[in-house]
Formats: structure tokens, sequence, C-alpha cells
């Protein structure tokens, strides 16, 4: 009697300590499901990004990325607040039609939580009513165009200096610093071409200035030979305000050259553009960009150190320095961390975190929004001269 209660009570253990067993099993189990879908439900902000990656903006985008990708790197070693970032890109080509397109695939597959881009005023201006209908809010950096903020959209914000702010930067510097009182305005018929050459216009008269000839041209155009000629034949020009991406921008200051006209071909007229142009556009057009005066919006020889952290951040992971474009795609990102630092977890709330943002330093300079939703601060301005060996004078110009 006695064995059979012991064989019992060992079979009853035995199987109490299976159960045990297998309670344990079953809790380590749900411990790393929790884990698996605690990962799964990771804190993220999404990033649409809307760039031109084919097309004759093409560079924008190829260096608006690869700076995104280094900031978000960087950002999502620790993260911020506890989140990190997803960015999700879209070819939106320079061009309204495949811009639009893009936005809607990033609205309706992505659902992202803030959009960055684009860099070509049609194209921006194309995407802003959709965006803000999707009430995501848009940061841009590189469309100049004043409808973008003129308006008050209140989903769009811009961190780089609109037309208004660029034109009247340069004819006045154009009038005071090189002392010109004649001008030639050269530009694409798109609505960032044709605004700046407007607001030039009406600065650079006001200041005394005289507007001798205004060309405007097609993006199809290829040969400016006939258009430097009649720039030659006009006179004494002091300076040449040219706006158009890079393709044309090489073969107008290459035309203008041969035609005599600018210093690069021993002339005396001083071309002036904007924040188009990427580095490297002076070694490729050569002898011929000699003299060319820009604003770009960032200066690697800045000392602050933000500024020298980003070069050799960049420096170690493309081997090259960083462009003006890098810098305020880089700054894009930067300031989507600052936003969610500060509170900013959806769409909604990370809009009126913009709209708030004031003593945001970026590598490109400082950020602080109007009412309209543009960034007030001049100090993103920079201005560059083109030197005989193509390398970069940077001048002491605001």
């Amino acid at each position: 009697m006695d064995s059979t209660l012991r064989r019992l009570a060992l079979v009853t253990l035995t199987c109490l300590g299976l159960l045990a067993g297998a309670h344990g099993l079953l809790a380590v189990a749900q411990g790393l499901l929790a884990v698996a879908q605690g990962e799964a439900q990771e804190k993220v902000i999404k990033i649409g990004a809307l760039f031109a990656f084919t097309g004759p903006g093409s560079y924008f985008g190829v260096q608006d990325k690869q700076a995104i990708d280094l900031a978000v790197e960087q950002l999502n070693r620790t993260g911020v607040d506890g989140y990190r970032f997803q960015v999700f890109y879209e070819d939106s080509a320079c061009a309204p039609l495949p811009a639009t397109q893009a936005a809607k695939r990033l609205l309706e597959q992505v659902k992202p939580d803030i959009v960055l881009g684009e860099e070509c005023s049609d194209a921006t201006l194309a995407v802003m009513p959709l965006i803000a209908a999707a009430k995501v809010p848009l940061l841009n950096a590189g469309s100049s165009s004043i409808k973008i903020t003129e308006p008050g959209n209140p989903w769009t914000f811009r961190i780089m200096p609109n037309e208004v702010m660029q034109g009247e930067s340069i004819a006045k510097n154009a009038s005071e610093r090189l002392k010109a009182r004649t001008a030639v305005l050269l530009h694409e018929n798109t609505n960032a071409g044709i605004g700046n050459a407007d607001i030039f216009e009406r600065a650079f008269t006001r200041h005394g200035g005289k507007i001798l000839l205004r060309i405007g041209f097609g993006r199809d155009l290829n040969d400016f030979t006939s258009i430097a000629t009649r720039v030659a034949g006009v006179g004494q020009i002091d300076v040449i305000p040219t706006y158009t991406l890079e393709g044309q921008g090489l073969k107008i200051t290459q035309a203008l050259a041969q035609a005599g006209v600018t210093k690069g071909g021993d002339g005396k007229a001083i071309q002036l553009g904007t924040i188009w142009l990427p580095f490297g556009f002076d070694k490729k057009a050569g002898k011929a960009a000699d003299g060319y005066v820009r604003i770009v919006q960032f200066d690697p020889t800045e000392k602050r150190p933000l500024v020298q952290d980003f070069v050799k951040a960049f420096r170690a992971k493309y081997g090259e320095d960083p462009t003006h474009i890098n810098a305020h795609g880089y700054d894009q990102a930067l300031l989507v961390a600052d936003v969610v630092r500060r509170g900013g977890r959806d769409p909604k709330s990370i809009r009126d975190l913009l709209a708030e943002t004031k003593g945001f330093r970026g590598v490109t300079g400082s950020v602080q929004f109007d009412r309209t939703n543009q960034n007030i601060m001049t100090d993103t301005i920079h201005y560059v001269e083109t030197q005989a060996d193509s390398s970069w004078k940077v001048l002491d110009w605001q």
C-alpha cells in the first residue's frame, strides 16, 4: 500500500513539474512575443521625401538624400525622446506632374508625419495643395518662389531665403559693392526663374540701376550662342544675373565667355546667381566661371562646432566635402528632430511646433518662421566668388 502511494506521489510530482516547466516555457514565449511586439510598435517618425532623382534637377535630389541619410543615421544611434526616424524617398523629377504623382504615393502608401522637399518651385507649388489637404506639414528648403509662402499656407514651411530676400540682397550688393549700373537678366521661364528676375529688376532699378536686356527661355533650349551674341551687342554690362539649373547654366556661362562678355572670357561683366547651382559647377564650367558671384546656403569655413562636425562626418561617410545643397538637406532633418525633441509626435503637433520655431541653429544658419511660415533669418545667405582655379572665395557680404 505504501509503495503504491509512493509511486502515485512520484507520478503526481512529475506531472506537476512538467506542468510548471510548460508554464515557464509559456512565460518565456510570452516575454519574447512581448519584446517582438514592442519592437514592431517602436516609436517612429515617418518622413516623406520628395526630391528630383531624374531630370535637369537630379543633382538636387542626390545631394539632399546624401545629407538626410547622414543626419538620420546620426539621430537613430540614440533616438530622439524615444523616437527614431524613417525616410521614404520618391522621385518628383523637378516638375509638377511627376511631383504630384509622387506626393500621392507618399500620402496613400506611407502616411508620413512630415514631408521634405521639393527643390524646384513649380513642383513644390503643384504638391502643396495635396499635402495640405492631407493635413501633413511640408518642409521646404530649396524652392525660392514667393508664391510658396506669400499666401500663408499653414501646412507649408520654408527654411531658405525666398526670391524676394535673395533678389533684394543681390541687387543691393551689385549696386553698392560692385558699383554696377547696368544689367542683363537671363532666366528660365518657370515660376522661380521669372520671379527671381522680377525681384532683381525692381530692386536694382530702385538702387539706380538700368536693365539693358531681359531674356527668358524654356528648359528645352540647349544652344545659347545666339543669346550670348545678343547680350554682347547691348553695350557696357556690369552684371548678368542668371537664373537656371546647372545644365543650362553651364552652357550660358560658357557661351557668354566665348562671346567675350564676362570676366571668364576677358570681358567686364560679372555673372550673379542664387543657390540653384551646385558645388562642382565651377570646375565643369572651367575658366568661363571665373568671377561668378552667387548665393549659397552654406559656408564650410565657418568655425562653429556644428558646421565643422558636419563637414567631418560628411567626409567620413562619403569621402568628399559637403555642398550647400547637402547642408540644407541636413538642416531639414535636424529641424524635424528638433521639433520631435520639443514634443512633436504626429502631423498636427509637428506642424504646430514648427510654426513656433525660434532660435534653431543649423549648419546653414538660423531658422525662425514668420506668420507665413517663411524663415526670416538672413544668416542663411552666404556669398561666394569663383576664382581662376575654380575654387571659391567666401565673401563677407550680407
